[in-house]
């Protein structure tokens, strides 16, 4: 999918486009490195990095047209390369199952307070099931609406192994289903946005 705000910056130099593009995909890539457990002054000095880069070298990426994968993938590899320097250490082997957690919101659900706290911590208990790795999938596919091809550069995974991933993850949440009937619908909260995942019994 081509981004008009990348098109028209990549190929004509508009620096208003590249405003929007900017605007466009900053807070999702904050939060996400906020959610890959990055902390906040890292995840900022990566942004500013990664849009530096694409600013400076828009002839040579021009030729991209799926700029949001793009942009997760420069991204998480920025995060982890300013966290391997800050740590002093090139090895990042200790980094290749990044923690990765996901910020359960049930503001927006109309039960009581201890109802509220009780299906909140099941919700969490939910996610913590997965794997680091299941989470980030689940992340990026439901919540980023990122197709399996786009995710695969992120989690340098085939797009087949994703796709595996996210069924192998939502396969685990249904063998724990919450107390309730019908459609499992997980409040989670990304960025500003609630955004639902409903998992089908």
């Amino acid at each position: 999918m081509v981004d008009a705000n990348w098109h028209n910056f990549s190929n004509n130099g508009d620096a208003d486009a590249f405003s929007a593009f900017y605007h466009a995909h900053v807070n999702a890539l904050y939060a996400y490195g906020l959610s890959l457990s990055f902390s906040k002054e890292i995840c900022k000095d990566a942004i500013q990095d990664v849009f530096c880069k694409i600013f400076v070298n828009r002839e040579k990426l021009k030729a991209i047209e799926n700029m949001k994968a793009y942009l997760f993938r420069a991204y998480k590899n920025r995060l982890i390369d300013i966290f391997s320097k800050s740590e002093q250490t090139e090895d990042i082997s200790s980094l290749s199952e990044l923690s990765f957690k996901i910020e359960v919101d049930t503001a927006d659900i109309i039960i009581d307070a201890e109802e509220t706290d009780n299906l909140k911590q099941k919700v969490e208990n939910l996610l913590n099931s997965l794997t680091p790795r299941q989470r980030e999938a689940i992340y990026l596919r439901y919540m980023q609406q990122m197709e399996y091809d786009e995710i695969a550069p992120v989690l340098k995974m085939s797009s087949e192994s994703v796709r595996k991933l996210v069924h192998r993850a939502i396969v685990k949440l249904r063998k724990n289903p919450l107390p309730y009937t019908g459609t499992v619908c997980l409040l989670i909260k990304a960025t500003s946005k609630i955004l639902e995942i409903y998992l089908k019994h």
